[in-house]
């Protein structure tokens, strides 16, 4: 296990968000007059970077100051809507104390604003298991591309074909793959039969080390 390096992305992973993020959505788009239905959302939003998911539900109409505030309104409301519903997803702690035990890196890679990552791990109580950090700050090409967890990788001094990603999107899923990573997809955001992977769970109760060690020997 010296050599394997776990890496999570944060919402559909960590915390199993997926409604809370596409209601605050419906309702900003509500207001400013943007259709969207959920479909829309999975296939084209979820995982995606906040200035993309912006730019696809608004277009050109809005400027580059505009398209920053409707975003920070929008990630506002949707800590708004979680706050008193914030948990982790099942099984996730016991599965962060295992790796931790077993000095097993771990590292976060997620295409969410600092803001939300603070509001995540800190309100979870869960930072301190955590190697690194990488938010939308770290890098400029969004998922599918495999940017964000290349440099999960090199964060946590690890080769990517010896990492394991845990990945809800769909998108995301491209990027861990693209990386050469292995794939965990959590069947949060999307039904099983829609995703890909080496392993797919509904939650954290449904993996174990035994299952990681077998990943890698098959």
């Amino acid at each position: 296990m010296n050599k394997i390096g776990l890496i999570f992305d944060m919402d559909g992973v960590i915390v199993d968000n997926h409604k809370f993020h596409f209601q605050s959505w419906q309702k900003l788009s509500e207001k400013y007059n943007q259709p969207l239905d959920e479909d829309n959302y999975r296939k084209h939003m979820n995982g995606r970077t906040l200035d993309e998911v912006v730019s696809f539900l608004f277009g050109d109409k809005l400027d580059t100051q505009q398209a920053q505030e409707v975003g920070n309104e929008k990630e506002a409301l949707y800590r708004e809507l979680y706050g008193p519903h914030l948990t982790p997803t099942k099984g996730l702690l016991d599965f962060l104390d295992t790796c931790k035990n077993e000095q097993i890196p771990l590292v976060v890679g997620t295409s969410a604003p600092t803001e939300n990552v603070d509001f995540t791990l800190d309100g979870l109580g869960i930072r301190h298991y955590f190697d690194d950090i990488l938010d939308r700050r770290m890098v400029t090409k969004g998922k599918p591309h495999p940017e964000i967890y290349q440099k999960c990788a090199k964060a946590i001094n690890r080769e990517n074909a010896n990492c394991i990603v845990f990945e809800d999107a769909l998108s995301g899923i491209q990027a861990g793959k693209s990386a050469g990573s292995k794939i965990v997809a959590l069947a949060t955001s999307h039904d099983r039969s829609e995703l890909s992977g080496d392993i797919i769970i509904d939650d954290f109760t449904q993996i174990n080390l035994q299952q990681i060690q077998q990943v890698f020997s098959n």
